[in-house]
């Protein structure tokens, strides 16, 4: 499991920086503001991305009992996915991190090319800059 690096959107621009998924999963920092890029380069596998919900169950003022299910998207070959933001107290683990795993659509780990290493699914973090 990798934690990813946080990239900040700002009136410039920015130059994406993705990274390959993790076979065990990822994680990162989450103070609510982040979302994830994912992209799939496989030429014809699917893949299942999961953002992992840590508060299952809980009372909300207004709401009263809430329950938070994972988030899980199907991301086609060759195709991009936007997830986020990611409320903190529904998302983030004891070490303020939001867990991320993926498989692919038949339930197996994730493809290579090359070597184990490399993916050929791709994530990154990013976030708005406000100022």
């Amino acid at each position: 499991m990798a934690t990813l690096t946080i990239n900040r959107i700002t009136e410039l621009g920015l130059t994406g920086s993705l990274e390959s998924c993790a076979t065990g999963g990822d994680s990162f920092l989450n103070s609510g503001i982040e979302f994830i890029r994912v992209e799939n380069q496989h030429a014809s596998q699917a893949y299942s991305v999961t953002v992992t919900a840590q508060s299952v169950n809980f009372t909300h003022g207004t709401y009263g009992a809430v329950t938070k299910a994972n988030v899980v998207k199907t991301v086609s070959a060759g195709n991009v996915a936007f997830f986020g933001p990611f409320k903190q107290r529904a998302f983030n683990d004891a070490d303020e991190k939001v867990q991320l795993t993926y498989l692919t659509t038949g339930g197996g780990a994730l493809s290579t090319i090359g070597n184990a290493a490399t993916h050929l699914l791709k994530v990154e973090v990013l976030y708005l800059d406000q100022n």
